[in-house]
């Protein structure tokens, strides 16, 4: 099977899945477990690059999770404040988003500080995840603009992007799972052709 149908058929297969759950309780440990899953792959393979991809990945939506899931931000913020508060909720998400579009970028510099291998290099997989959190920073902005317009200016009419906020950004957590699986198993292939070179 070519790479491309490979990755084609991955992406699908996990979007009809989140699709059909469709549930954050659901869908983020699910996502939150593949990259820890492809983090672990990594680190077996010894595949510097995936591991770091995915572990910076994982570490920082693991944190963004773990904030919400504590109600950290309701705890700041007071109840009957619902723009200070949402502002909060979604400026939060916005600042962990543009986060991971920076640590991806600059992920090669950041992972030679972190470790002194010859085998940190740029791949074909860097150049598609930032573009996937960008995708994830706009939707984030615009919920956040629509929720300030919503509260402060009374326009009921404008939650478009607040009423398929969470299908918006299952997309794109699944192109992110399809290209880590992709990736997997690039990795394996590679793997698989070393050890046939060696012999």
């Amino acid at each position: 099977m070519k790479l491309s149908n490979l990755i084609l058929l991955s992406i699908t297969s996990i979007a009809f899945f989140y699709i059909q759950l469709w549930d954050v309780q659901l869908v983020t440990p699910l996502y939150l477990s593949l990259l820890g899953i492809c983090a672990a792959y990594g680190i077996y393979t010894k595949n510097i690059n995936m591991t770091h991809i995915a572990g910076f990945i994982f570490v920082l939506n693991t944190i963004a999770y773990v904030i919400f899931e504590t109600g950290l931000i309701n705890h700041v913020t007071p109840d009957e404040n619902t723009l200070l508060q949402s502002t909060f909720i979604y400026g939060v998400q916005l600042l962990f988003s543009i986060s991971t579009v920076l640590v991806l970028i600059f992920r090669v510099q950041l992972s030679r500080i972190l470790s002194n291998s010859r085998n940190i290099e740029l791949t074909h997989f860097d150049g598609i995840f930032h573009w996937l959190y960008i995708y994830n920073s706009i939707i984030y902005l615009l919920t956040l603009l629509e929720d300030v317009f919503y509260n402060s200016f009374d326009m009921k009419s404008w939650t478009l992007i607040y009423d398929n906020f969470e299908g918006l950004i299952y997309i794109s957590w699944a192109l992110c799972c399809g290209v880590l699986l992709t990736m997997m198993i690039c990795s394996s292939k590679d793997n698989r052709k070393d050890e046939v070179g060696a012999l």
